[in-house]
């Protein structure tokens, strides 16, 4: 199904069930990592984060290289396993899945609701397996289990991600190797900043959550090696969100990382919301295009892979 035709139809069931709600409160969340800084999912969250997901499938996006990668590892071993770390609706551990018929697939995630959503997804695979975990604490699984431990944007959330990635290490079996992307940039964090200085007359901090957390030079490489990974290499790839024809839905997929923070706001200022509905569309412009079909397209999303080996 193309990404069009899940957005018009993500968009049928959000009019349908915002009617009843305030006009600017709508809500959103993501896949979390780690415990720490999951936020409770409901169903429309869930669904939602699903279909923006899509994106990732570009050919430039993370779930093909990362597939690719394991692949090449994993295809002449016996009986592999693959641990994939966050998620989401599934991915990329539904492509791994269908792509290494003879290995045995973890797909796990924090969030309840996430899980519920990769479940949905990956419920007719008999090689896969959904399971709540959380990357600071792998426990669930044995050291030295895994043959490839995937995580696609999910280091850049957990708490502590020292211990994440020692996780990570400890479930990889001597010679396995982990597969992980995170972001190095995405307009959509300076859209964010431009709302909240509308919004607030200041200088934003970055969000608690913050997706660009590991986006400086050689951070998460050091974090890597200094869990004793070697053999690290590190490569970019730029590719374009597609945020769809339905205002609404672009609008709730640009506030994802605000919702918190402004919905503390409206409890002191009624009118946040909508200042903040205005600043989006008066600021969008400048990080995005409109194709030929209507839809919302934002270019500048660059993300870094990391491959590296346990020795």
């Amino acid at each position: 199904m193309s990404y069009r035709l899940l957005s018009q139809r993500w968009a049928s069931s959000f009019v349908a069930k915002a009617a009843s709600q305030r006009t600017y409160t709508v809500t959103i969340s993501r896949r979390f990592a780690s415990k720490s800084d999951a936020l409770k999912f409901d169903d429309l969250m869930s669904k939602a984060y699903a279909q923006i997901s899509e994106n990732h499938r570009h050919e430039l996006g993370p779930w093909g290289i990362m597939t690719h990668h394991t692949l090449s590892h994993a295809k002449d071993l016996e009986s592999p396993s693959i641990l994939d770390l966050a998620t989401g609706p599934g991915e990329p551990a539904k492509s791994i899945a269908m792509a290494l018929p003879h290995a045995e697939v973890f797909a796990t995630d924090v969030s309840e609701d996430m899980i519920a959503t990769a479940n949905e997804n990956l419920g007719h695979l008999k090689n896969a397996k959904c399971v709540l975990a959380d990357a600071e604490d792998l426990s669930v699984f044995g050291s030295e289990s895994m043959d490839v431990v995937t995580c696609c944007y999910g280091y850049m959330f957990p708490s502590d991600k020292a211990a994440a990635l020692s996780e990570a290490y400890r479930v990889l079996k001597p010679g396995g190797i982990l597969v992980a992307t995170t972001w190095d940039h995405l307009d959509m964090m300076h859209l964010n900043r431009d709302v909240m200085r509308d919004i607030t007359g200041e200088e934003p901090k970055p969000p608690p959550l913050n997706p660009m957390s590991l986006s400086e030079e050689g951070l998460f490489r050091k974090i890597v090696e200094d869990a004793g990974f070697a053999e690290v290499t590190q490569t970019t790839s730029t590719y374009p969100f597609n945020y769809g024809s339905c205002k609404d839905f672009q609008f709730t997929i640009g506030m994802l990382l605000l919702r918190n923070e402004i919905d503390e706001m409206a409890k002191e200022d009624e009118h946040v919301w909508k200042r903040a509905h205005e600043s989006f569309w008066s600021n969008v412009g400048s990080y995005s295009t409109v194709d030929e079909n209507g839809d919302l397209i934002i270019s500048k999303n660059t993300f870094r892979l990391t491959v590296a080996k346990k020795g």
